[in-house]
């Protein structure tokens, strides 16, 4: 073989292969922190982008409870104010002034879209405000305008039970086997730690039973749901309602004994009872109209059958001094309140000048009367056991009740103008 034939240096050749692994691992160790660099740049971007869009989030949850509340706010003034002025303001209290820092508040009856755009029963407050971006700012953009919506109308209370005496004990009370089964809320505003006391096998079932101070059940007495304590206390939600004008006199000291039979009916009118009106046995009608009773109350003996519909009786003082309504168990009565006029839905009015210390009302008639309206003492007592038709409602407003029997209160007021005279507003949209 010629001498010129040189065989490969083993130790060159793994010089030279360390120093290919070498310069492979040298570059893929640049390739890695290149991707690394990128990979953290990427995952700050998306931190970034999350900080804001959750910032943006937060700031949206805000505004819409400020939107809510102001179309709420100015849904509560179709009647008596000025929405626009009353939205804004509710806006303003939430942090969110119109004109204020960009902001812009616009409260619209009717709504400018949506599918109550053209419904003037309905309120549509917007806001809108630019807010700043913190890590988007980099990358030029600096800021994002949240922009959020409400619509709210006008409807039927939750609640339709109001006692409203601030302070009594026993200012809802049941006893023995009485209960009361409520298609709507009841709302106690006595701040007592025995404001709803119940004894015996008395029950009270309701969506909802609020009370400002406390309550107490014995026996086998029950509640459904148990009641929510320290709730705020509320107005009086008939105070709008205006009371009627006492006429001259059109009777006095009205005596009904056997005045009709099943076949004919004695018939009675509207106008001022001075002495108030006074029914033993019988049958008798009342016609549509508002009963004023100027002393004297109503009055029920020896178990008349009483009818009305559309009538509203409104017990003040007058002839023989203030008295209260006295229907007992032994009368059969099937009353209902006007459905439509100043006085829809309202059945029994109790003066509200009337002292806390005057006679309470019974209202108890037997297990066939039917009361669909508003029974409404505000500043006395009342003893009631009564149902609602089969398709009513039935409404207590007084300043302590007290559950004599078995009660039904329904919450039909598909017959009402407007629905319930008890006002809520809900939001729509």
């Amino acid at each position: 073989m010629s001498s010129e034939l040189q065989r490969a240096n083993p130790a060159t050749m793994r010089r030279d292969s360390v120093n290919h692994v070498f310069t492979l691992s040298a570059n893929a160790s640049g390739q890695v922190m290149v991707l690394i660099c990128v990979g953290i740049f990427a995952l700050m971007g998306m931190i970034g982008v999350i900080a804001d869009f959750s910032f943006m989030q937060d700031q949206r949850n805000q505004m819409q409870t400020a939107a809510d509340s102001a179309a709420t706010a100015g849904a509560e003034e179709l009647n008596y104010g000025d929405q626009v002025a009353a939205g804004k303001a509710d806006a303003a209290s939430n942090g969110y002034t119109d004109g204020a820092g960009s902001v812009t508040v616009a409260i619209n009856n009717p709504p400018s879209t949506g599918p109550n755009a053209s419904n003037t029963a309905y309120v549509e407050a917007t806001i809108s405000k630019p807010e700043p971006t913190y890590f988007l700012s980099v990358i030029g953009i600096s800021t994002m305008t949240v922009s959020v919506r409400a619509v709210a109308y006008e409807g039927s209370g939750p609640n339709c039970i109001y006692v409203m005496d601030p302070t009594a004990s026993s200012a809802l009370s049941g006893s023995g086997s009485s209960s009361i089964q409520s298609g709507c809320g009841v709302m106690v505003d006595s701040s007592s730690s025995t404001a709803i006391v119940l004894s015996g096998s008395a029950t009270v079932t309701a969506p909802a039973i609020g009370v400002v101070g406390n309550y107490t059940a014995g026996g086998s007495a029950s509640f459904t749901p148990t009641p929510k304590t320290g709730v705020i206390a509320a107005s009086d939600p008939l105070a709008y309602v205006q009371a009627p004008t006492v006429g001259s006199c059109a009777h006095t000291n009205f005596s009904l004994n056997n005045g009709g039979t099943s076949g004919s009916y004695y018939q009675l009118y509207p106008g001022t009872y001075c002495g108030g009106i006074k029914i033993s046995n019988g049958f008798t009608n009342f016609n549509a109209g508002t009963y004023v009773l100027a002393g004297g109350g109503l009055t029920s003996n020896g178990g008349p059958t009483m009818t009305g519909t559309g009538i509203t009786f409104y017990n003040t003082t007058g002839t023989g001094g203030y008295q209260g309504i006295a229907l007992t168990g032994g009368a059969t009565a099937n009353f209902s309140a006007p459905t439509s006029g100043s006085l829809t839905g309202i059945l029994f009015f109790q003066d509200r000048s009337i002292p806390g210390s005057a006679a309470g009302s019974t209202v108890s008639g037997n297990s066939s009367s039917t009361f669909d309206g508003a029974l409404y003492f505000p500043t006395t007592t009342l003893t009631y056991s009564g149902n609602s038709s089969l398709n009513g409602y039935n409404i207590v407003v007084a300043d302590k009740v007290s559950l004599s029997g078995n009660s039904t209160i329904g919450t039909n007021y598909s017959s009402l103008t407007g629905g319930s005279p008890i006002r809520g507003t809900v939001l729509a949209e």
